[in-house]
């Protein structure tokens, strides 16, 4: 009967990932659940500066023996975006396109109804998306390809690039059933069934000489195609169990590097510059006035406020001889160390160390004031100056927040500390955004010394301030005012304009120092995935925007109009995808089956993998009759085995 069982499990299964990394059926009607024939996974990747075209390729079986919907929801990355959906079935393949978010449900659900096959990418929130497959027949492997986008991360020098491999569905014990096709399904794969369930290859571009490049948990072959690199798996790696990270270096000069993208699309020429800093930059010249302030309220008491007084203790570490400092605490008032900024020096030191250690939290919130304190008076004479922003982000007057840093910002830099884990991350890295600085979280103690050293090491090392871009003619540019380059955070313009040629030109102040760099457009690199990135943008700046009551309709229809033009899912806009050949009835019945992932073990915001294999290499018919015929056999053997009998 072994062999029976391992036949049938190899034409109906094929090649198989680990139980961790497999997905659940869960069948909503009755609460009772099955576990989905884990099949193999393909992952291409192309990276463009620090942006990365991703697409997933998957299949599942409908061992099911009726019509099912496939229901799967899944986190991405930071700033990721959803922009392709494609369904094959047999010999059929359906494209996914963008469509108003109301009218693309409607057409899936009419859809759904009709017995067509159709599939449907929705955002839940934030960056939760959830996705839809009806109709998928009895019998019969669909594959689903999603194609997305995510930002490759910057951090002391280098590049990473993350893929999740651990995108294991929520743990469920297994029953007598399940235990029994995961053994034959591991006694297939020792037959000599494939071993590489999961292929994965990343075309590299980053437009920069590279020092160094390498996979921190996984073997990988690398290919030099002149200035790109090609990524693969190598033979035999171990893919379970570790997120999969691609980590490059670029050569180190000691000046800002460049690199440079272009892409035409919808009749316009959309511009991707890629500023990324020295890995080490000692500003001699450039003295700094840093204003530090911290929320001492009543919802800062207990670990938030000691914690807020550790993070200005390295903050005021930071600060050398010819710099200028104050420190200002608030509640419901603010209240500063000294009337203004003074010149720093060793007793100063002492004298504001106890003045932070004396701080208590209590009372109400109001930014207002030391906003007001801090960003008041014009700078000293040739000082940058640098205000960080210590606190948990509990207001009630955000948008009042967000118009007050704008108007009252002037020269100054606003950088954002976020403390705890209730902290208000999107209002602090929206306000830390306005001000031309950026955001930083703090959730435990011990990543104080962590968090806090790099933000001291970002603000001692300012690369290239008060940048200016200067293009050839009239350009929609994000963002629209360009923060400094700091050593540890690489800057990323975009822009569109109708047609784009000559020079471009980027201005600045180095070590005290006039900076200029002159970049022929004609040298810019042909890359795809820029002008979804510029649209991305736009739609990020009208999110954030500060729109007066009553007119966030209009700003509604921009995104809309924004996401149609560049065919993005955004809060406005679905992915939809039918096939308008009916597969079944209207009247015959459809069962609906949820695949819900999880993140695996600490890991959260990433894509959960999805399996792929070959669909079509058995006729449906077949493959459900054995599907049956196998779940027929198991229970067999199960009851033989509980009444005493031999297998």
């Amino acid at each position: 009967m072994s062999r029976l069982l391992v036949f049938c499990l190899a034409l109906v299964a094929g090649p198989v990932l680990a139980s961790d990394s497999g997905f659940w059926l869960e069948r909503q009607a009755g609460g009772s659940r099955e576990e989905a024939l884990a099949l193999s996974t393909e992952v291409d990747i192309q990276v463009t500066g620090m942006l990365a075209l991703v697409e997933v390729r998957q299949q599942f079986f409908n061992q099911t023996g009726d019509w099912a919907e496939g229901v799967y929801r899944f986190p991405l990355p930071d700033r990721s975006a959803v922009e392709q959906l494609r369904i094959r079935l047999g010999q059929r393949l359906i494209e996914g396109e963008i469509q108003e978010k109301e009218s693309a449900r409607a057409t899936y659900e009419a859809a759904r109804e009709k017995g067509q096959v159709a599939g449907l990418v929705e955002r839940d929130q934030g960056n939760l998306f959830s996705t839809r497959v009806a109709n998928i027949p009895p019998g019969e492997m669909v594959e689903i390809r999603i194609g997305f986008t995510q930002p490759v991360e910057y951090e002391h020098g280098r590049f990473r690039l993350r893929f999740p491999t651990t995108a294991a569905p929520r743990y469920r014990p297994a029953g007598e059933l399940e235990r029994a096709l995961r053994e034959r399904l591991e006694s297939a794969l020792e037959t000599g069934m494939p071993q590489r369930p999961v292929q994965l290859t990343v075309d590299l571009r980053p437009g920069l000489r590279l020092s160094n490049l390498e996979s921190i948990h996984h073997e990988i072959e690398v290919e030099n195609l002149g200035s790109e690199r090609l990524v693969t798996l190598s033979d035999g790696a171990d893919w379970s169990g570790r997120d999969f990270e691609l980590v490059w270096e670029p050569e180190d000069t000691g000046e800002a590097a460049t690199a440079a993208f272009a892409e035409s699309f919808n009749g316009h020429e959309h511009i991707m510059l890629n500023l990324v800093p020295p890995q080490a930059f000692e500003a001699r010249d450039t003295p700094r006035e840093v204003i530090l302030i911290i929320d001492t309220s009543g919802s800062m008491s207990n670990q938030p406020i000691e914690q807020a007084r550790e993070s200005l203790h390295y903050a005021l570490a930071s600060l050398k001889a010819g710099d200028r400092f104050n420190v200002i605490e608030f509640d419901h008032q603010a209240r500063s160390l000294y009337p203004q900024a003074r010149g720093f020096d060793e007793d100063r030191l002492v004298e504001a160390a106890q003045w932070i250690d004396s701080l208590a939290a209590g009372g109400g919130t109001d930014m207002g004031p030391p906003l007001a304190l801090a960003l008041g008076a014009p700078p000293s004479g040739g000082f940058l100056r640098q205000v960080v922003f210590i606190t948990d982000g509990m207001v009630g007057n955000e948008q009042e927040l967000l118009e007050r840093t704008e108007l009252e910002l002037g020269e100054s830099r606003l950088f954002t500390v976020g403390i705890g884990h209730g902290v208000n991350g999107s209002f602090l890295r929206r306000m830390a955004g306005a001000g031309r600085g950026s955001y930083t979280a703090i959730a435990e103690t011990s990543r104080i010394a962590e968090r806090m050293s790099e933000l001291v090491l970002q603000l001692e090392s300012p690369v290239i301030h008060d940048l200016e871009v200067t293009w050839p003619r009239a350009v929609e540019p994000y963002p629209k005012t360009l923060p400094d380059l700091y050593v540890g955070q690489p800057l990323s313009i975009i822009a569109r304009a109708d047609k784009l040629s000559g020079d471009l030109i980027v201005r600045g102040t180095s070590n005290g120092r006039y900076f200029e760099r002159v970049l022929p457009l004609e040298d810019f690199q042909p890359a795809p995935g820029v002008a979804g990135q510029w649209g991305r943008a736009r739609i990020e700046a009208l999110e954030n925007r500060i729109v007066a009551p009553g007119e966030e309709a209009l700003v509604d229809a921009e995104i809309l109009d924004t996401a149609l033009d560049y065919s993005l899912v955004s809060s406005q806009t679905s992915l939809v995808a039918v096939d308008r050949t009916p597969a079944r009835s209207r009247e015959a019945a459809m069962q609906r089956f949820k695949l819900d992932t999880s993140p695996a073990q600490g890991r959260s915001g990433s894509l959960r993998a999805m399996p792929a294999t070959d669909a079509g290499s058995v006729p449906a018919a077949l493959r459900g009759a054995l599907a049956l015929l196998l779940v027929g056999l198991l229970l067999f053997q199960g009851r033989i085995n509980r009444d005493g009998g031999a297998s």
